[in-house]
């Protein structure tokens, strides 16, 4: 069995993936970053009405979503997501094959401290990769601009499934009726629901300038990259050293808390494999399987939300 994932009602998610082998096949260039827009926000609005996007970014292997799931539905948005941008940038490059590491790193951030210790993360990445020598230089798709301009996220596309069916009995149609807009705004971190908007820019202009000072000095002030070598790279290389990373369920500074999320998540798999035992031995007798009490936030088989949404 995979490792099990625990979808806790408003919790607040760290989620990352990166490219098979991590090639650059997310290259920052303006038709992947078209790209890489568009599916997020049609995610959003076909899968994940219910998710609130704090920040995110992409960089040439990876992104990272910061976000707080509040209907259950984290699993089928990423599962849209990952899957149409997969398919559209293999497309792209005119590329066949597994375009994910594999499944998605999910952290569910625990406490304060630890959402803008994840939120500076991932606004500083391209300095912390040694890409850029500050966040707003990166010219891959970023929340950073969004948040700077007080402005929604607005994407322009073609609806190609929707034309390519009508092309199949029309040869004459035009691609403009198929133009669609997708948009959808950040969702105000924790703490600034109610505050102005330039107060949350204040803090997150001096979070950033602490962050990438760190990100620098760890670097040993090593110059970056800078955006003109990033665009030069091929989109089917790689790094040459390969992160990969153990996956982490929680984080949370405190060691004590830490303890006590891994024994609560401990209880939470080993109830959930006993429930799967004995869905196993009864599932073609469904009056007794529908008897079977699954542990709240887990995803028994056919549910589409966790229990408890």
């Amino acid at each position: 069995m995979s490792t099990l994932r625990i979808h806790e009602q408003d919790a607040i998610h760290f989620v990352t993936n990166r490219t098979e082998h991590q090639l650059f096949l997310l290259l920052p260039t303006k038709a992947i970053n078209e790209l890489v827009l568009q599916w997020l926000a049609r995610a959003k609005e076909e899968k994940g009405r219910g998710i609130e996007i704090f920040a995110f970014v992409v960089l040439s292997n990876h992104f990272h979503l910061l976000l707080r799931d509040t209907k259950g539905e984290l699993a089928a948005f990423m599962d849209y997501f990952q899957g149409c941008l997969a398919t559209a940038v293999n497309r792209h490059w005119g590329r066949e094959g597994t375009f994910w590491q594999r499944r998605y790193d999910d952290e569910v951030v625990k406490g304060n401290d630890e959402f803008w210790n994840r939120y500076a993360y991932l606004l500083a990445n391209p300095v912390k990769s040694g890409l850029v020598g500050v966040p707003s230089h990166w010219r891959g798709v970023s929340s950073l601009s969004y948040l700077l301009d007080h402005k929604p996220v607005e994407v322009k596309g073609l609806r190609w499934g929707d034309y390519n069916e009508a092309r199949r009995w029309n040869k004459k149609v035009k691609k403009e009726d198929f133009e669609c807009t997708w948009s959808f705004a950040l969702t105000p971190p924790p703490e600034f629901e109610k505050k102005p908007h330039a107060k949350l820019v204040a803090f997150v202009t001096e979070l950033l300038l602490s962050a990438c000072a760190k990100y620098r000095a760890d670097r040993m002030w090593k110059a970056p990259l800078g955006m003109q070598r990033v665009l030069q790279q091929s989109p089917f290389s790689s790094p040459k050293k390969v992160e990969r990373k153990p996956r982490q369920r929680f984080f949370c500074f405190d060691k004590g808390r830490l303890d006590a999320l891994e024994e609560a998540y401990r209880a939470f798999a080993d109830s959930y494999r006993g429930c799967m035992d004995a869905w196993r031995k009864c599932r073609r007798h469904p009056g007794r399987a529908a008897q079977i009490e699954w542990p709240q936030w887990s995803y028994p088989p056919g549910y589409l939300v966790p229990v408890g949404f």
